[in-house]
């Protein structure tokens, strides 16, 4: 009888005609060799045993959220995400299956043919994607290189360990065991010592500094606070601050339109989460029609 596992492993390469092919011989595998084995996370709190629903549903929704991103990216490798929608949750869910003492027990959806990674059903979207997050957690409390690569890894998986680095910290450490559809379990950690650290780490910001130019109405300025506010001739209203030499001028120009050169600082956290722009008017030209020549 022909090993088909042994004959996926073996394939070299890492083109999508590869990928098929290891994909074509896992599904022999699971058709005709694999003893099934439904695949289950199970999740443990570290270090406390009383803690309260809130405690817990922080930890499940971090969880959620964090498989939702990763799901993301293994379904569109281009399109990085910092914010998590309903669609990603959907396509990507962890199903609560019970809970035993300080111990969550996630199960994993029936392999559908438009979630199945492997078709002829071995691993669906949510598996693949814990075991991607899994590859990203630190193996034990003293696994500090795994917190050091977070830091190298795309924005996207950056916040989705962060997810669950706010619920850490928040809460208390956790502890990950992954009994996966084929294969050796896999086991994680995150201590609240280990969380501490990313946060600080993934909270700290950088400027990115741009210039605009916008056509659009004046629409108002606060003279004491040096606020200008601006109608985009697109749509929307644009708000910032405005150099004392610039108020006269401004003052001269309400209600008209104009090009307005702008300088918009935009912070940005290491993991990936983008402030509001906020923005610095530099100059203002009136726009001349025929009404005034």
């Amino acid at each position: 009888m022909m090993d088909f596992r042994r004959i996926a492993d073996e394939i070299p390469g890492g083109t999508w005609l590869d990928d098929l092919a290891r994909a074509s011989a896992m599904a022999a595998h699971a058709k005709f060799e694999r003893t099934s084995r439904s695949p289950l996370l199970r999740v443990s709190v570290l270090g406390s045993t009383n803690l309260d629903a809130y405690t817990f549903s922080d930890i499940s929704r971090a969880l959620q959220d964090a498989t939702a991103k990763v799901g993301h990216i293994i379904r569109n490798p281009q399109g990085e995400i910092t914010y998590v929608q309903q669609t990603d949750r959907d396509k990507a869910p962890l199903i609560q299956r019970g809970q035993a003492g300080n111990t969550i027990f996630f199960g994993f959806p029936e392999p559908a043919p438009d979630d199945a990674l492997i078709h002829d059903g071995i691993e669906t979207l949510s598996e693949r994607a814990v075991k991607e997050l899994c590859d990203f957690l630190p193996a034990n409390g003293s696994d500090d290189g795994a917190l050091d690569a977070v830091l190298l890894q795309r924005d996207t998986v950056r916040n989705a360990v962060s997810d669950i680095v706010s619920a850490v910290v928040k809460n208390t450490g956790i502890g990950l065991q992954l009994t996966p559809t084929a294969g050796e379990d896999v086991t994680r950690s995150m201590t609240t010592d280990q969380a501490k650290v990313l946060h600080n780490s993934l909270r700290e910001s950088r400027e990115e500094v741009g210039y605009e130019t916008v056509t659009g109405r004046l629409d108002g300025v606060r003279t004491r606070r040096r606020i200008f506010y601006l109608e985009r001739e697109s749509g929307g209203t644009i708000q910032g601050a405005v150099a004392p030499d610039l108020l006269d001028q401004i003052k001269e120009n309400l209600d008209r339109p104009v090009t307005a050169r702008l300088r918009v600082v935009r912070t940005t956290t290491i993991d990936g989460r983008r402030g509001r722009p906020v923005h610095e008017l530099l100059e203002i030209t009136p726009e001349v029609n025929l009404f005034d020549q």
